[in-house]
């Protein structure tokens, strides 16, 4: 190479390299730091508070069975209407007709909750009549008392006992073996067991008084056979007007009726007795119903049934609450049987044997009735 061409390539490369110190170096952008608004949280709404909006929404609750004068639910509906101004609307059935009206009802529902006895549970859950829901008090209800899964559960029990007129029968029975004296002959009054599950659980409390249980109710047909070959029972249905009309001097019914009655008619001497040779408790169950139009209102019922002001409610019709922690005041509590007259009740708590209890009872009876 020439020193020439040296020459030139060198002040090439001088040049470059002024030029590259000339040029201003790059600057680099720097990074957007894009800030998110703080997430807002929805608000927390307090599921009863929802509850009752909803259920007032609705503003109806449709009942089969819940009659006024039926363990207070006149009473306890007024204290329910009165806190949520729900409309109330009631259909007066027997157990045996809201079973059947709910299964045919089944493609259009018409009714939101009901009121049954614990024989019933089964049939409820067989059928599938019933849809889950527990109350704020779940835990306090027995297991005994409620469906694992929040199918049924009871408010509340009755125990089988009399009602006696003290003004026609001089000496009052105190068990059950007394009522098969001859004295009481034409005396005794009870509804039909192939049609009352009243009448059924009053065979069941005889066959506990002799030996049985809810899975051999035989003792306690053989007790009604004694009294029916014996001419004990009269033949009479109790019922309010029979009792005021002196044609039930012994009535054999739940201990919230025979209450009713003795405080429904002051002037009469009736006396309430719970045998002391044994008894039984029955519970009764509310849900709400497979499809019930008012379902919101059906679920606020029923806290409203558990709650302290709906278990007090149910005693003024002098029903046991099923909550033990609810106290009863004083001066409704003395109206009751003294706390040790219920020593001896016993609580049929297998709903599945009660179910074929009944069937058996009402065929059994078919066998000994004249």
């Amino acid at each position: 190479m020439s020193k020439k061409i040296f020459t030139i390539v060198g002040l090439f490369v001088v040049f470059a390299l002024a030029f590259t110190a000339c040029t201003p170096a790059p600057t680099s952008t720097p990074a957007v730091v894009v800030t998110e608004p703080p997430a807002t949280e929805p608000p927390v709404v307090d599921p009863m508070v929802q509850l009752i909006a909803d259920a007032q929404a609705e503003g109806t609750i449709v009942s089969y069975g819940l009659p006024d004068d039926w363990v207070n639910y006149g009473g306890l509906f007024e204290g329910f209407t009165a806190a949520y101004g729900i409309a109330r609307q009631d259909t007066d059935m027997d157990s045996g007709t809201i079973i059947s009206t709910l299964m045919a009802e089944v493609a259009a529902p018409v009714a939101d909750t009901t009121d049954l006895g614990l024989a019933f549970a089964k049939l409820v859950e067989d059928e599938g009549l019933s849809q889950p829901y527990m109350n704020a008090y779940w835990d306090e209800i027995p297991d005994y008392a409620k469906n694992p899964d929040g199918l049924w559960s009871a408010a509340y029990y009755g125990v089988m006992a009399f009602l006696v007129n003290a003004d026609l029968v001089a000496n009052v029975p105190q068990t059950w073996e007394d009522l098969t004296k001859p004295e009481y002959a034409n005396t005794v009054c009870m509804k039909d067991p192939r049609s009352s599950a009243t009448a059924q659980m009053s065979v069941l409390a005889a066959a506990f008084a002799y030996g049985g249980d809810e899975t051999n109710v035989q003792p306690g047909l053989d007790y009604f056979k004694l009294l029916i070959d014996g001419g004990i029972l009269n033949g009479v249905s109790p019922s309010s007007s029979n009792i005021q009309k002196g044609e039930c001097p012994i009535a054999i019914q739940w201990d919230f009726d025979a209450l009713s009655n003795k405080y429904g008619n002051p002037n009469m001497n009736l006396q309430v007795v719970i045998p002391s040779d044994g008894t039984v408790a029955g519970m009764y169950i509310q849900f709400v119903t497979a499809g019930a139009p008012h379902v919101n209102a059906a679920k606020l019922l029923l806290e409203y049934e558990y709650s302290d002001e709906g278990q007090l409610a149910y005693a003024q019709g002098f029903v046991h609450p099923i909550r033990s922690s609810v106290v009863l005041p004083a001066d409704l509590l003395e109206k009751f049987p003294p706390a040790e007259a219920y020593a001896v009740v016993s609580f049929p708590t297998n709903y599945a044997a009660l179910d074929a209890a009944s069937i058996a009872i009402a065929d059994g009876w078919s066998l000994i009735a004249p």
